[in-house]
């Protein structure tokens, strides 16, 4: 078999680097959609919000290989499609804070508990292994607060508090306007006090998306109107929490739960602007905390006001739900 000649080298290295730059533009185009349209234009929600992102990278299998063979000059703008690709499934690279972070204030977990497959011996050992100061739960049962002191407990509405921290005060809010929509909205307030001051916390649980995506993989456009709807829901229900959480002094004010909403969602923009994603700040890696068969997604957050350092977020190993724990560690900044 005969090597390929130059003319047709040079050839297949155009035709190489058009495809990749037109790759690197659909990129391009898919980040635009993402962040500029999001739940506005609805195929952005089961393609990209809450759909298998990794589709994406599937060219980076044959272009890459073809690069080193062909055009390794090429390579780079199949470098940074990487790039993007590893932007837009949410990659963070925060390195785990050092010992000069000093030593975290507040460990926070939280963890939706309803998927299937919770056994409370998981809690258990996720008490003792992560050795968390407090722990929110969703879709929870009083059972799940049986805890002795040190530990104080509140269990409303499958919303549940574990607390080695005391607490001060709950008030949870009424939800009958949001289940008349048929939607979920959880929305449980906390103050507690520390040796290093009084804090709020705001367990959320918020509607998902799920009913409307099924809707439009079963049925197509006729799943549309369905989908429009829970998303309305989920503006509502994202308005309604953030409300809920500026009643309390702002600088210490922090938000954990089950948001069902990914942080490119501009759902998640509109109403959580202002606080910090601390696995945005802190986390290394994707982030996963909801799992399906095929694919992962980051829904569940713990949000900070400005009186809060994140210095660390980690996604805790699987524990037999369709959730993992997320984990946080926090530092109180004394002069906020």
């Amino acid at each position: 078999m005969t090597a390929p000649t130059r003319p047709a080298r040079d050839r297949a290295r155009r035709v190489l680097r058009g495809i990749a730059w037109l790759y690197g533009l659909a990129l391009l185009g898919v980040i635009a959609a993402v962040y500029g349209l999001g739940e506005r234009f609805w195929p952005v929600t089961p393609l990209f919000l809450f759909g298998p992102r990794w589709i994406v990278g599937l060219p980076l299998a044959l272009l890459l290989p073809a690069a080193l063979i062909l055009d390794r000059r090429g390579l780079l703008v199949l470098l940074a499609c990487s790039g993007l690709v590893a932007f837009l499934l949410g990659l963070r690279v925060h390195l785990p804070a050092g010992a000069s972070a000093g030593k975290p204030d507040l460990r926070l977990a939280t963890w939706n508990v309803g998927g299937g497959g919770f056994e409370r011996a998981q809690l258990d050992l996720l008490l003792a292994e992560a050795n968390p100061h407090i722990v929110v739960l969703q879709e929870c049962g009083a059972g799940e607060v049986d805890l002795p002191r040190p530990w104080h407990t509140h269990h409303d509405g499958g919303m549940c508090l574990l607390s080695r921290i005391p607490l001060v005060a709950a008030e949870s809010r009424d939800r009958s306007d949001v289940w008349a929509r048929a939607g979920q909205g959880a929305i449980v307030s906390y103050e507690l006090k520390a040796p290093w001051g009084r804090f709020h916390l705001t367990n959320v649980h918020l509607e998902t998306p799920r009913e409307g995506i099924e809707e439009v993989l079963g049925s197509g456009l006729e799943g549309v109107a369905t989908l429009e709807v829970k998303n309305a829901q989920r503006v509502l229900e994202g308005s309604l929490a953030r409300r809920w959480v500026d009643r309390a002094p702002a600088p210490a004010v922090l938000v954990a739960g089950d948001f069902n909403t990914p942080v490119e969602s501009d759902i998640f923009r509109d109403h959580w602007s202002g606080l910090q994603d601390c696995f945005g700040k802190a986390g290394l890696g994707f982030g996963h905390t909801k799992r399906t068969r095929r694919f992962g997604t980051r829904i569940d957050h713990v949000l900070a006001g400005p009186s809060w350092r994140c210095l660390g977020a980690w996604v805790d190993r699987d524990r037999g739900t369709d959730h993992r724990p997320l984990v946080v560690d926090l530092a109180w900044s004394a002069g906020s």
